[in-house]
């Protein structure tokens, strides 16, 4: 196993990538949700639907195979699973447009990212409801949240356990 980070200097490329996961996933969503109705629509919707597949299954791939460090693979997982995909989702629904194209209730880009992010937790208030296609991308996001936070839970775990696993048997 890799010797686990301690400098600032040894985070620095895992808080630079976690800072551009969080800048990608804010433009994303302040250019998507902030379109014209005219220009929304099950078009460039489900564009943003298949680019949000890839970004997950790429990120997932990378996690899994590619970071080494228990705790930068938990720091990256939570600022994906608790930011960056709640962003993500929010700027699919506002590609597909909101004024009751989207989400029945949502009045503006605010709206739809509080409705992704209550979707992603699966609280669902009901104070919003999807519509269209757009139900079957909070079905979506919803099976996600349940899938990315249980495994944000299970790393979290599995690194405290080994942490004092380890600690004890010193």
């Amino acid at each position: 196993m890799s010797r686990e980070p301690s400098t600032l200097e040894e985070w620095k490329s895992t808080l630079l990538a976690a800072l551009g996961l969080m800048v990608a996933s804010f433009l994303a969503w302040f250019g998507l949700s902030r379109l014209s109705e005219a220009t929304a629509g099950d078009t460039l919707g489900s564009i943003a639907a298949v680019c949000l597949v890839i970004w997950i299954v790429s990120q997932s791939w990378y996690y899994m195979t590619q970071v080494k460090s228990p705790r930068r693979l938990l720091f990256l997982m939570g600022v994906s699973f608790i930011q960056v995909v709640p962003f993500l989702f929010a700027a699919v629904y506002g590609a597909f447009g909101y004024n009751d194209n989207c989400v029945d209730g949502a009045q503006g880009p605010a709206d739809i990212l509080y409705f992704s992010y209550v979707t992603f937790t699966t609280v669902g208030y009901g104070d919003m409801t999807p519509t269209g296609l757009c139900r079957w991308v909070a079905v979506s996001e919803a099976v996600s949240g349940y899938i990315l936070l249980g495994m944000f839970v299970a790393a979290a775990v599995a690194l405290y356990t080994r942490t004092h696993s380890q600690s004890g048997s010193d």
